[in-house]
This record gives C-alpha cells, sequence and structure tokens, in this order.
C-alpha cells in the first residue's frame, strides 16, 4: 500500500532490484574472469619454472605442495577457532579417528592427484591441460542435472552440450595437427636400399 511516508522508499526499493541482480552478476562474471586469468598465470608460470629448473614430476608435486604450507598454516592460525570447545565439536569422540583416518587417506591421494597434474603439465601442452581441466567439470555438471536436481534448463543443458562438442572439436584439431607433423617428417615410406626411381 503506497503512503506518503513509505511510497518512496518502496518504490526506491523495487527500483534498485534489478540493478541489484545485475551487480551480482557482473560480481560474478569478475571472479570467472579473476579465475581464469590467473588460473593461466599459474599454468604458464609452473611450466616455465619445470623448464628452467629441470624439475621431474616428484619435484614438482613436493614443491608445488611444500610451498602453500607456510601461508595455510598462518591464515589457519589467524582466521579459525582452534579453542578447545571447537575442536570438541568439529571432532567428536565418537567419530575422531574415523575423521583422522578419512583426512590422512585423503592427503595421501592428493599426492597421487598432485603427481599426476605435474606430469600431464610436463608432457602435454598448455592448451590440452587446460582443456582436460575444464572438461572434467562436464560430467559433474552433468551428473549434479541428473541425480542431485540441478535446475535443467536451456542455459545448462547448453552450456553441457558446448563444452562437449567443444572438446570434439579440440581432439580433431589436435588429431589434425598431429598428422601434419608427421606428415612433415616424411612421407611415411619406409626406404629401401635397392629401391629404382
Amino acid at each position: 500500500m503506497f503512503t506518503p511516508t513509505n511510497g518512496a522508499a518502496d518504490s526506491t526499493i523495487i527500483a534498485d532490484a534489478p540493478v541489484v541482480k545485475l551487480a551480482g552478476l557482473n560480481i560474478g562474471y569478475f571472479w570467472m574472469f579473476a579465475n581464469c586469468f590467473s588460473s593461466a598465470a599459474y599454468l604458464l608460470t609452473m611450466r616455465s619454472k619445470i623448464k628452467q629448473m629441470g624439475f621431474k614430476d616428484w619435484d614438482t608435486m613436493f614443491y608445488n605442495n611444500l610451498l602453500p604450507i607456510p601461508l595455510l598454516i598462518i591464515t589457519s592460525f589467524l582466521i579459525e577457532d582452534w579453542s578447545t570447545a571447537n575442536l570438541s565439536r568439529n571432532f567428536p569422540e565418537d567419530t575422531r579417528n574415523f575423521l583422522l583416518f578419512a583426512m590422512a587417506l585423503s592427503g595421501a591421494a592428493t599426492v597421487w592427484i598432485s603427481y599426476s597434474t605435474a606430469w600431464c603439465m610436463r608432457t602435454t601442452s598448455s592448451t590440452t591441460y587446460s582443456m582436460v581441466g575444464a572438461l572434467n567439470k562436464l560430467p559433474v555438471a552433468a551428473s549434479g542435472m541428473v541425480f542431485f536436481g540441478d535446475p535443467v534448463n536451456t542455459g545448462s543443458v547448453s552450456a553441457v552440450l558446448i563444452g562437449f562438442f567443444a572438446g570434439i572439436v579440440y581432439a580433431i584439431a589436435k588429431n589434425n595437427q598431429a598428422k601434419a607433423e608427421k606428415a612433415k617428417e616424411g612421407d611415411g615410406v619406409i626406404p629401401l636400399a635397392n629401391r629404382r626411381a
């Protein structure tokens, strides 16, 4: 109901609603582009350092996991609540051993994930590594729609399909590139000593 006392305020809130929605959308795009930029910078820097330092896969994995530890410890002590009451609440007596075992198992699994990431970065191109990183999200998005009730609409389905077809196009292009490079190296004919012209 419009009254002289609250009508102006209500109309301002209604008029500002699209602006708030647009501002939220813009900040989402900002974080998306920041993520893309920082991921690309990380990948290119890591590849150049691997070549420059002559690191093997194990060395890359070791330093990649060792360097963030001081930052994580400092941030944890500054932000987290390390009180006894909080630790007791998060690690209840009856499930404490299982939680610690699951955390240790998760940490051990990340060692091998980190190792395989270092191997992939060393043996493939930056574009292939990025494409694999993008394509591994497609099954997660599809399973979210199928099993977890994510909205199935034109936008979400078309995003998964575009990603799928982009992967196919990239695979075909890499295959054609490999064939062209192989053709440049030689005509593929086995050289024979007694070959006649």
